[in-house]
């Protein structure tokens, strides 16, 4: 007996539409602020922990202040310099220890205020100075 294909178009689904709340969320999460002039200053410091300069990425706040989860980022001004490569790296310390993770807040407020002493831009100054009210705020709570 032979037998009939089976036909998928029954399964097939459409694709759905995204709600409003969703394009909403999209919209916030392309609203971080993002500089690569910004970090690329933060590269050229020494790592927050170390102090070493060889190997310097720019680390983003995870772990505090639900900034971070999957397929988030922080904004970059809450970025700070941690040296990453091969091995048991800074970088890879922070995201391992939650100590070090409650020391990110002061990492980032010393990196800010040196962009700001250094003569950031009136952009960068701006959202520079938006992230240090917001960890003075989470800081007080």
């Amino acid at each position: 007996m032979k037998r009939t294909e089976l036909k998928r178009t029954a399964f097939a689904r459409k694709p759905m539409k995204k709600s409003r709340r969703e394009t909403q969320r999209g919209l916030q999460r392309d609203a971080r602020w993002r500089s690569e002039p910004y970090l690329k200053w933060i590269r050229s410091l020494p790592c927050s922990y170390c102090g070493t300069t060889r190997g310097v990425v720019a680390h983003h706040v995870i772990g505090i202040w639900n900034m971070s989860g999957m397929g988030l980022k922080a904004p970059d001004s809450f970025s700070m310099p941690a040296c990453d490569g091969p091995g048991d790296t800074c970088h890879r310390k922070i995201h391992a220890s939650k100590t070090l993770q409650a020391l990110q807040p002061q990492w980032i407020e010393q990196t800010i205020r040196q962009a700001i002493a250094d003569g950031a831009s009136v952009e960068m100054r701006y959202a520079l100075l938006d992230a240090l009210a917001y960890i003075h705020a989470k800081e007080e709570n």
